[in-house]
């Protein structure tokens, strides 16, 4: 297929995007699979060639329907390659894209993005951009409103530090929003321990009772999971029926467990679930130990042959593509499948990309997440969802698939006063 682009888009830098750097670009991802956890995109990908300044030539090995989707997604972002080729390390701390805005300081505290004038697409209202990260010991602490215009909360925390800012205030207006972000439980299949057992994984199905942690915890969990959307998949199975204590008992016993102790990972924005769960399993004597380590070291899984299982949360963007994520990158489940559920897996991923008829795609997808819901390979645990308050002054709020705000449609009333 020959790929035509747009003329006249522009890095960040200053030079207009070629067709030689559609080729680094994609040859980065597909050649270095060890590197990048989306190459699994672009593996049907036999060559790919410049025929000219703006067109891109790329021939695959066999038919693959959702091959026009994976170029448009975030991993395929083009970038300048003589930026990269000076220093992907450098490159990493300030990237260099062709987006609306560019990154122009990003440390541990905050990132600020300047709007890009060149943009292909039209300048956005914004000039400025600044996203302030705070600590969770810093929650209402924050005096004086008068810095910032948006506030997105997830979780009990962040909406302290919200409702610290625009109480009593005329000025604030809220929005909550349903984003599809689902809490999950991914078991290691591939280290000996009591999760290999799939009847010590449904002991825990039932002791974590999902109605109850709502209830006892609150935040921003709104309702079971049953698959990573907030509606049950075009064949999934109807949730179980609730098991009683002496059932759960004896999937234990029939699992072998013998006490030892069951590890968990996980981030500090899900310690109080882990700590609710570890409760929980106390009490029908399984000793679980938990570990919180960093969200950065978290994303790529350095220690899960040390651990038993994971806990965080995926966001679903309701779309083939990032369900296909979730089952072909090593930073989400495929590492934690066994052998046969690994294979199992891929083999009907690949039937997916062959597939012409999108209703049947999802068939599949469908089929794919109940292989996993009967297994208990994962446990979907509960929906969750976002809160955003924003100034009076501040027009064309809205909350994208992945809950982030779409800074390229927000604008300020000239006439309300900030």
């Amino acid at each position: 297929m020959d790929v035509p682009f747009e003329k006249s888009v522009m890095f960040h830098h200053g030079r207009e995007l070629t067709a030689h750097d559609v080729v680094f670009s994609l040859d980065r991802l597909r050649l270095n699979p060890e590197r990048f956890e989306s190459s699994w995109m672009f593996q049907d990908i036999e060559k790919i060639e410049a025929i000219d300044h703006k067109t891109v030539r790329i021939r695959l090995k066999e038919p693959n329907y959702l091959f026009l989707r994976f170029l448009s997604t975030i991993p395929a972002s083009i970038v300048p390659e003589e930026i990269v080729r000076a220093g992907e390390a450098e490159f990493g701390k300030k990237p260099v894209g062709t987006g609306p805005f560019r990154m122009v300081r990003l440390n541990e505290g905050i990132c600020i993005l300047e709007a890009f004038p060149a943009h292909f697409q039209g300048r956005p209202h914004l000039d400025r951009v600044e996203v302030l990260i705070f600590p969770e010991m810093e929650t209402g602490r924050l005096k004086e409103p008068d810095w910032t215009s948006v506030m997105i909360s997830h979780g009990d925390a962040s909406k302290a530090q919200r409702d610290a800012l625009i109480k009593g205030s005329s000025e604030w207006l809220d929005m909550e929003t349903l984003f599809c972000c689902c809490s999950l439980l991914v078991f290691n299949q591939r280290k000996s321990g009591p999760q290999n057992h799939p009847k010590f994984r449904q002991a825990l199905h039932h002791i974590i009772d999902r109605e109850r942690m709502i209830a006892e915890l609150g935040g921003d969990r709104i309702f079971p999971a049953q698959g990573f959307r907030p509606y049950r998949p075009v064949s999934g199975k109807e949730a179980d029926s609730r098991a009683s204590h002496s059932d759960i008992l004896a999937l234990l016993k029939a699992s072998d467990y013998q006490g030892e102790a069951f590890r968990l990972l996980t981030t500090e924005y899900h310690e109080e679930d882990a700590v609710w769960i570890r409760e929980r399993c106390e009490s029908f004597g399984i000793h679980m130990e938990i570990e919180i380590t960093d969200p950065s070291e978290f994303a790529i899984h350095p220690s899960l042959p040390q651990h038993d299982c994971l806990l965080f949360g995926n966001i679903f963007s309701d779309d083939e593509v990032g369900e296909l994520e979730m089952y072909l990158q090593k930073n989400y489940f495929l590492c934690a499948f066994d052998e046969p559920m690994a294979e199992a897996v891929k083999n009907a991923t690949v039937s997916i990309f062959r597939e012409s008829d999108e209703k049947e795609r999802q068939h599949k997808l469908a089929d794919v997440e109940n292989l996993i819901w009967q297994t208990y390979s994962v446990l979907y645990l509960v929906q969750k969802k976002s809160n955003t308050s924003f100034h009076k002054s501040v027009r064309g709020v809205t909350i994208n698939a992945s809950g982030w705000l779409d800074f390229h449609k927000i604008w300020f009333h000239p006439h309300v006063s900030s």
